[in-house]
């Protein structure tokens, strides 16, 4: 028996002793991509400081201020653009995947916001606008309009409004857990790696090559981290599935027009397509992404980040998607907040 309990307990102090080691070394795992495939933050953690900023998610109607829905996915979830507008702006919020186009029209007649902003990941707009939707029923008929619509802002325009935004305190990423219960992610790292030994192809995030190390402050910022199941990584659309999108959309702006209210549809790139250019793989440079295909721009208050995103990574703006994560460092947030303000604003000014 005593031997038995000298095994157990020296299995255990190995088990423990391994699992701190790698925490330690590994860094405390923050993004999102590195803990689903246990890629260290050692390595995709980002170095420069990042804005701490307070979520503002749903907020009280008060007077002075314009009360806006919002319907989205964790971009919005997360309360982080809105933190910027909550100077001018009171907030709700409902998770797209969790609603129809019938109840969001049914809430907005119940409750009369002053504006609807409907924003979608790239990844999402197949499921929320293709066949088999359960937000709308679905369509292939419109009138297709192939050419976009001039409606792109200058950079140093969006800059200079950027400018202009509340501040949040900065703050850097935490290189040393700050508690003993953080040796659980060492644990969570070695079941990942031993995983991924056994089946590399289902690890949930990727590394690929750039031809840049100017987009991210990481320390192998010469590659970049991808969730496995970016639209661009995994999959394309056919033309008819692309003009289902594209006229569910179409029929979507109707829709939130006829309730007399502003609104904004908003189209955010995967982090794979925002920044396509700079792969070193030749293959992935020149598949089609599916947000090019799609003429957001072309709808009605339609607004594709895609394009003023890329212009500020070629203008030198590191982390507007953090290096660790699938979603923008506060950068992104910025502009995001910048580009829908600006959209509002046209409208209420009509």
């Amino acid at each position: 028996m005593k031997t038995y309990n000298a095994i157990f307990i020296i299995f255990v102090f190995l088990v423990v002793g391994l699992s701190a080691a790698i925490m330690l070394w590994s860094q405390p795992i923050t993004g999102d991509l590195t803990r689903i495939s246990a890629y260290p933050e050692r390595w995709f953690g980002w170095n420069d400081e990042q804005q701490d900023i307070t979520a503002l998610i749903n907020s009280e109607r008060t007077a002075g201020k314009r009360h806006i829905l919002v319907i989205g996915d964790s971009f919005s979830e997360a309360g982080h653009w809105q933190a910027y507008l909550g100077e001018q702006y009171s907030f709700s919020f409902i998770h797209n995947g969790k609603t129809t186009l019938a109840k969001i029209l049914a809430t907005i007649e119940k409750e009369k916001p002053d504006a609807v902003i409907l924003e979608t990941a790239e990844r999402a707009l197949p499921d929320i606008y293709g066949k088999g939707s359960v937000f709308l029923t679905a369509t292939e008929q419109c009138l297709l309009l192939e050419s976009a619509q001039n409606k792109k802002q200058a950079l140093d325009s969006n800059m200079k409004k950027i400018a202009t935004l509340p501040a949040f305190p900065y703050r850097k990423r935490e290189l040393l857990p700050d508690a003993g219960n953080n040796i659980s992610e060492g644990f969570h790292a070695f079941k990942i790696w031993t995983k991924a030994l056994i089946s590399p192809k289902k690890r949930k995030a990727k590394i690929h090559t750039l031809t840049t190390t100017d987009l991210f402050s990481n320390t192998q910022n010469g590659k970049i981290l991808l969730l496995s199941k970016d639209f661009l990584l995994y999959d394309t659309a056919d033309d008819k599935s692309i003009q289902t999108i594209r006229c569910s959309m179409q029929n979507t702006a109707a829709a939130l027009a006829q309730t007399g209210i502003p609104y904004v549809i908003l189209a955010i790139p995967d982090k794979s397509t925002a920044y396509q250019p700079y792969f070193a793989s030749d293959e992935i440079r020149q598949r089609p992404a599916l947000i090019n295909r799609l003429y957001i721009d072309n709808l009605q208050h339609g607004i594709d980040m895609l394009p003023p995103i890329q212009e500020m990574a070629a203008a030198g703006h590191k982390d507007i998607y953090l290096p660790d994560d699938t979603h923008w460092g506060y950068k992104g947030f910025q502009l995001a907040a910048v580009l829908i303000s600006t959209e509002l604003d046209a409208q209420y000014h009509d």
